[in-house]
């Protein structure tokens, strides 16, 4: 959470922004980001996808790599993701 000093300090740079910079805000609580700052943002919100979605991508994927896969089986593995395309991966060092 910013202080509302550092967001005049932020705002002043949105105003006067240096030619190859581009910001990118994220937050969970937009309601708390003043209205001069949101009034000069483009807002897009992000949801988590839906089965069919992710189906509709991991057929495109699939057919990209030439593989054969039964519908049912990435309709499942779409239902297993819970809604996300990306995944933490670990690695394990034995």
């Amino acid at each position: 959470m910013l202080t509302t000093e550092a967001f005049n300090a932020l705002l002043k740079t949105l105003e006067e922004p240096p030619a190859h910079a581009m910001f990118i805000l994220c937050t969970t609580e937009s309601q708390k980001v003043p209205a001069t700052i949101l009034s000069r943002c483009f807002h897009l919100s992000f949801s988590l996808a839906t089965s069919e979605e992710l189906t509709r991508s991991f057929k495109r994927i699939v057919k990209g790599e030439k593989i054969m896969i039964d519908d049912d089986a990435l309709l499942m593995v779409a239902k297993l993701s819970d809604g996300a395309f990306v995944t933490e991966q670990k690695f394990w060092k034995k």
